[in-house]
């Protein structure tokens, strides 16, 4: 089993108020929960309101398939023109034996 795990910063430049992030933070996660069912939320700077870092995590027999979803994900974050994506990181963990 390999889990990817990854971590997405957002530069918010419209954003005036953390009211307007919380909306930008729920299109974002909502949208990319259901079209890829992946586990995802706002994580760290919760009070920064032109600053969001999204994580989210998703799982794979394989490392090549599981790395293909998470660049798709950030693709698609990025294609939703939200907010620009200023950096991205991303790691895997092997449990047990790939197949």
């Amino acid at each position: 089993m390999v889990i990817g795990i990854s971590r997405v910063e957002i530069f918010l430049p419209d954003n005036h108020s953390l009211k307007e992030k919380r909306q930008a933070t729920k299109r974002i996660v909502e949208r990319t929960r259901q079209k890829f069912n992946v586990s995802i939320t706002e994580i760290e700077r919760s009070n920064l309101w032109q600053r969001l870092t999204i994580g989210f995590s998703v799982v794979g027999n394989r490392q090549n398939v599981v790395q293909t979803m998470v660049d798709t994900i950030h693709d698609y974050i990025e294609e939703m023109y939200i907010g620009k994506v200023i950096d991205t990181q991303t790691e895997f963990v092997v449990v047990g034996d790939e197949l």
